[in-house]
């Protein structure tokens, strides 16, 4: 039977597949896609909706994940060892679409930068999930899988939720209160087909920065529903007092509720003569750039900037699979604050040969210290930082080796060959 399966690298929804091929023994090949491709007449003869995953098989073309899911690993235990068990796994696989998965898109994709946090939104998303979980954690305590005592394609689609939620938006906190489903997903999370596929999990201390500003698990409304019950109490002290002290205590209330004005820690640094956007503009223009940097040294403020190798470090059994882990990479950029941008210019990529690739970066950015922005970043913690001298000749030919040796599947920066590079800018 032959099998294909197109999608884009790092897509979820096609890693899932391919877990539950690897653990059926079920042979299916891969064909990547970029999302240029998914524009073309080619492409939407196999659906029109110019979406992925999209499964070829000798019977025709398969679309949507989860039928595909199905459809791979048919006939194994997989998808239920009877009838009533296939029946229960259906059941787990709408519940994942149905009940999470509208309330996760509401928290993660602006994590990812796809559009600004909505506070209200996110309360009651959060709020959503939080029940639902309650009830999957008391389903845990009685059942090692989904299904039972039998893994499923339920408990492969379920995780691949969860290992967002686990890396952005729940943190040590939250894990706490759901110790079954922690327990449940570390069992299905380290199969080796997962961590082929989606890599090893990196389970945030702290949710994303930009969630706590949404009142995380329902605190707004708490704060809300106290203020609400203090109003009477505050409404008889107002009428209480004399009227001519009514007037100078509103305008102080006023001045109190006015939201202060946050001040980016780079805005408070001396004024430099290097200018980050016009390098950004000549660098990325320039034909020849290794001339360029003949005069980046000439320009640079080593005093108002610095520059600095970033290295991810990696945990056991990462860096074998290419496509996970230049989804972890991306990933890493995508979810940077995009205020630091402009403060910030680097190339960073995957190098190296599998099993054994790494990420790391040459990176610019303002001040000479590490900055709040990165410290703040949910995977800092798995970072290493090694500043480097911008007068010392081999810091300044590792610097340049990074940004100069950008052909991918061809270059070498420090013995290891380029395979995916990206900037952040």
């Amino acid at each position: 039977m032959s099998l294909k399966l197109n999608y884009i690298s790092g897509n979820p929804r096609a890693n899932k597949i391919l877990v539950a091929a690897q653990l059926a023994n079920v042979d299916v090949t891969s064909q990547l896609l970029e999302w240029k491709d998914l524009e073309t007449p080619e492409f939407l003869a196999k659906n029109p909706l110019g979406k992925v995953p999209v499964l070829e098989t000798p019977e025709g073309v398969l679309t949507e994940s989860n039928a595909i899911l199905q459809y791979v690993v048919r006939g194994t235990p997989l998808v239920g060892a009877n009838e009533f068990q296939q029946a229960k796994v259906k059941q787990w696989l709408d519940f994942a679409s149905g009940e999470i998965e509208p309330s996760l898109i509401q928290l993660l994709l602006p994590v990812f930068g796809h559009f600004p946090i909505n506070p209200a939104q996110a309360t009651t998303a959060h709020a959503d999930l939080d029940w639902k979980f309650r009830v999957l954690d008391a389903h845990f305590a009685n059942n090692q899988y989904l299904v039972g005592d039998q893994l499923t394609i339920a408990d492969i689609n379920l995780a691949s939720y969860f290992q967002g939620i686990f890396q952005f938006l729940y943190g040590e906190d939250d894990r706490a209160k759901l110790v079954n489903i922690v327990r449940w997903y570390k069992q299905v999370s380290e199969l080796p087909a997962f961590l082929n596929l989606f890599g090893r999990t990196r389970f945030t201390k702290k949710p994303f920065p930009a969630l706590q500003f949404a009142g995380h698990h329902g605190h707004e409304h708490h704060e809300k529903k106290e203020k609400k019950e203090k109003q009477p109490q505050q409404q008889q002290q107002k009428q209480e007092k004399p009227k001519k002290e009514e007037k100078p205590q509103k305008a102080d209330d006023e001045d109190e509720e006015k939201p202060k004005k946050q001040v980016c820690e780079f805005d408070t640094l001396p004024p430099s003569t290097f200018n980050i956007d016009d390098w950004k503009r000549q660098f990325l223009a320039s034909k020849d750039q290794a001339a360029e940097f003949q005069h980046f040294w000439n320009v640079f403020d080593s005093q108002g900037w610095s520059i600095w190798i970033v290295k991810y470090i990696k945990a056991e059994g990462e860096g074998k699979v290419l496509i996970s882990f230049r989804n972890n990479c991306n990933g890493f950029l995508q979810r940077a604050d995009p205020h630091f941008k402009k403060w910030a210019f680097a190339i960073h990529g995957v190098y190296g040969d599998v099993p054994n690739l790494e990420i790391s970066g040459a990176w610019i950015w303002r001040g000479v210290d590490v900055p709040q922005y990165l410290k703040d970043h949910p995977t800092f913690e798995y970072l290493q930082l090694t500043k480097l001298d911008a007068t010392k000749p081999e810091d300044r030919a590792l610097f340049e080796e990074y940004w100069l040796q950008q052909t991918e599947d061809e270059s070498k920066v420090q013995g290891l060959t380029a395979r995916a590079l990206y900037y952040f800018r």
